[in-house]
């Protein structure tokens, strides 16, 4: 399972997320906020090499997250991890 993991996070480091300008992008601050109020906790957040917003963190149910979105409209591009582990604040 890690190397199905591994593998998948090496394919989207190429995948173009955003061919936009970075000028049309979703300004980060807006961005953490839209994530913050549909209950996710980041805890990394990063811009690929492929221009996506990739986050780390937990949702609303306590499930580790690891996903990446198009930083224009904050769509969801690919969901690489999730789990069931509870997160500091879900035990």
């Amino acid at each position: 399972m890690l190397a199905l993991l591994a593998l998948s996070s090496a394919a989207l480091a190429d995948t173009d997320c955003a061919r936009q300008d970075r000028s049309a992008w979703m300004p980060e601050s807006q961005f953490r906020e839209r994530m913050k109020r549909q209950g996710v906790q980041i805890t990394k957040f990063r811009i690929t090499p492929g221009h996506c917003y990739e986050i780390y963190g937990f949702d609303a149910a306590g499930r580790k997250l690891e996903i990446y979105y198009d930083p224009v409209d904050a769509r969801p591009v690919e969901e690489v991890a999730s789990s069931h582990l509870a997160s500091p604040r879900h035990p």
